[in-house]
């Protein structure tokens, strides 16, 4: 019984491995023709590719198509991220085809077509995103002004100045007035309307369209973003805009996805300098138009705001930036002929998102200086690129001035004509000045630029040569003692020199004349101190003084010594001044002095003025002044006075 038992054991265990081993079998035969299913079947998808390939590269090489449609199609069929420009530079071309004007006509119209369907459907959005005010205002008929204003020096007088081209090369001045009506924004100690109301004209003495603009965003650093509307007969422009200190850009499109690129300012000068470069853009848009030319060979141009100004990767190679704190930002824009979303940024080699207006932050937070680089390019490979040297400005660093700083100083006690009463205190008062500052303040002050008892001549003479020794770096003030008037039916003031007449205005001077020169120095700062009659007068504005609530340290007086500086300090405003205060200086020059002498640090222009303002008052029924020049590029600066015993 057990050995029965025990051999039909050993048979069904037998039988129990032969089934195993055919199961086994099977498995493995299975696993192997499902690889070779797999195999066959990728082998025939790669066959498929490499046949397309092929196709497409033997089209090639017989002239079917163009370099450009190969590299395409090639592209496509591998699966490729981005075309290469090379893949198609290993076919042998028997016949090469060249693409006929028709051919390059019927792809720029195709393209033209593709983008006119999405300019439309982003028009729409961004119209029901319109305030309500705003869509009532589109509705309402353009007003044709009588005259049609053909340069920018016979604009109105307005609180902006601007330029623009549109994509068919037409070019438009214009103007932008702010609407007392609207709201008052206020950020920091500025104070300005909501909404701006101004007028187009275009270059072919006809067209005009009505322009609104209304700030959506202003922060402390001077930069602000808004929307435009610009009406014209048949077309209406939706659009952005960025400013930063004085000037800004953007730009608009129309649902038929006309692009209108501008540019604003304002100072006149830098509207005229803009419309020369919006010209040579539209004789560039012109051409292409009519070529028909389909590829974009323009590059894409990187902006930077800083220090209440623009700088673009087209002009500027590198921009140097300071910044009072570890944690910073800075903000740019990005603007493309062939739009931004073409167009990809790298900052230091790191991807960076554009927004869809093309306008990018960048933010960052660093113990100590570094370098940034920001590198752009568009899908046709042209490429744009702009270095920034950032500088931090820590609490504990250091304010060192160690620039130039030089004087004239101008002085008028004796008159020729005798219906201008002789004067007491001007020389006395720039004696001691033009002393002060040489031995404490260390200026240079040849004797040629003391002038007492002076002519017509000897002033226009000494304000003609001071640009013989000015640089870019250099402090310049200008002081002025003696009689003052006013224009007879216009409001302008003017000084008297000792030739000068009893009747307006022969033989005085003018000083919107001085102030146009003081635009024209090479000095970055510059100081006008005018103590006489009417002197409050001159061509200023309140725009952009203020103090913005920052302390006086290190890191305050590097940002000051860095920006520009054009400004005025006035003994009164439109109203005679007394000669002699006290003893023997008028009231306005014994503060100047007495502040001058205390000092043994830095004092800036704007506490010299908090200073002398509220002395003066209190001593005499005159108001003194003090503003930015008109029209000369200030740009948030002050004029530093540094003892250097």
């Amino acid at each position: 019984m057990l050995k029965k038992a025990k051999g039909g054991a050993i048979k069904a265990s037998l039988i129990d491995m032969l089934g195993r081993l055919a199961i086994s079998i099977l498995i493995v035969f299975v696993f192997i023709n499902t690889k070779q299913v797999q195999a066959v079947t990728y082998i025939t998808k790669k066959s498929d590719t490499s046949k397309i390939v092929e196709q497409i590269e033997k089209d090639y090489a017989d002239g079917k198509i163009t370099k450009s449609k190969c590299t395409k199609k090639k592209s496509k069929a591998l699966k490729l991220e981005k075309v290469s420009k090379t893949i198609c530079d290993n076919v042998k071309i028997k016949t090469a085809k060249k693409e006929t004007k028709k051919e390059k006509k019927t792809e720029y119209i195709k393209k033209k077509k593709k983008k006119k369907k999405k300019a439309k459907k982003e028009f729409l959005k961004k119209s029901k995103d319109l305030s309500k005010k705003a869509k009532s205002w589109i509705t309402k008929k353009v007003k044709k002004e009588k005259k049609h204003y053909k340069t920018i020096a016979r604009l109105p007088k307005a609180d902006w100045y601007f330029t623009s081209t549109d994509d068919k090369g037409n070019t438009f001045i214009g103007y932008a007035k702010s609407d007392q009506n609207s709201k008052t924004m206020e950020v920091g100690n500025r104070k300005f309307k909501k909404v701006s109301n101004g007028k187009a004209f275009k270059d072919d003495g006809k067209t005009q369209c009505d322009v609104r603009s209304e700030v959506d965003k202003a922060t402390n650093e001077h930069l602000y973003t808004g929307q435009v509307l610009i009406k014209c007969p048949n077309n209406i422009f939706i659009g952005i805009w960025h400013q930063t200190g004085n000037e800004g850009f953007g730009v608009a499109q129309s649902e038929a996805g006309i692009k209108m690129n501008f540019a604003f300012s304002t100072d006149r000068k830098n509207a005229v300098a803009s419309l020369e470069n919006k010209k040579k853009d539209s004789k560039q848009a012109k051409k292409k138009e009519k070529s028909y030319d389909s590829k974009d060979t323009d590059k894409p141009i990187i902006k930077v705001a800083y220090n209440n100004a623009w700088f673009s990767s087209s002009e500027d190679k590198e921009v140097s930036i300071e910044s009072g704190s570890k944690d910073y930002t800075i903000e740019g824009k990005i603007t493309d002929n062939e739009g931004v979303e073409q167009v990809k940024l790298l900052v230091s080699g790191r991807p960076m998102k554009i927004e869809d207006d093309g306008s990018f932050k960048i933010k960052r937070s660093s113990n100590k200086s570094e370098e940034i680089n920001l590198y752009a390019h568009d899908s046709e490979g042209n490429n744009a690129e702009l270095f920034l040297n950032v500088k931090i400005l820590l609490a504990s660093s250091k304010f060192i001035n160690d620039k130039k700083y030089y004087a004239l100083i101008i002085g008028n006690n004796d008159y020729d004509n005798k219906e201008w009463d002789d004067l007491e205190s001007p020389i006395n008062d720039i004696t001691v000045i033009a002393a002060v500052l040489k031995k404490k303040y260390k200026f240079t002050i040849p004797e040629k630029f003391i002038l007492k008892n002076a002519t017509k001549n000897d002033i226009e003479d000494a304000l003609d040569s001071l640009n013989d020794i000015l640089t870019e770096e250099d402090y310049l003030l200008i002081y002025y003692a003696g009689h003052g008037s006013r224009g007879t039916n216009v409001k302008r003031a003017y000084w008297i020199p000792i030739d000068g007449k009893s009747k307006c205005c022969r033989n005085w001077i003018n000083t919107s004349n001085v102030t146009d020169l003081i635009g024209e120095f090479k000095a970055k700062h510059v100081l006008l101190m005018v103590d006489s009659c009417f002197s409050g007068l001159l061509k200023g504005k309140d725009e952009n003084l203020t103090d913005d609530g920052e302390e006086k340290n290190a890191v305050s007086l590097i940002k000051w010594m860095n920006r520009k500086v054009r400004l005025y300090i006035s003994s009164g405003s439109n109203e005679p001044v007394l000669d002699k205060g006290d003893n023997k200086h008028s009231y306005f020059a014994k503060k100047f002095i007495e502040l001058l002498e205390e000092n043994n640090d830095h004092i800036t222009s704007w506490e010299l003025f908090g200073h002398i303002d509220k002395y003066v008052q209190n001593n005499a029924s005159q108001r003194p002044n003090h503003k930015v020049i008109k029209e000369t590029g200030h740009n948030y600066g002050r004029f530093i006075f540094s003892a250097r015993n």
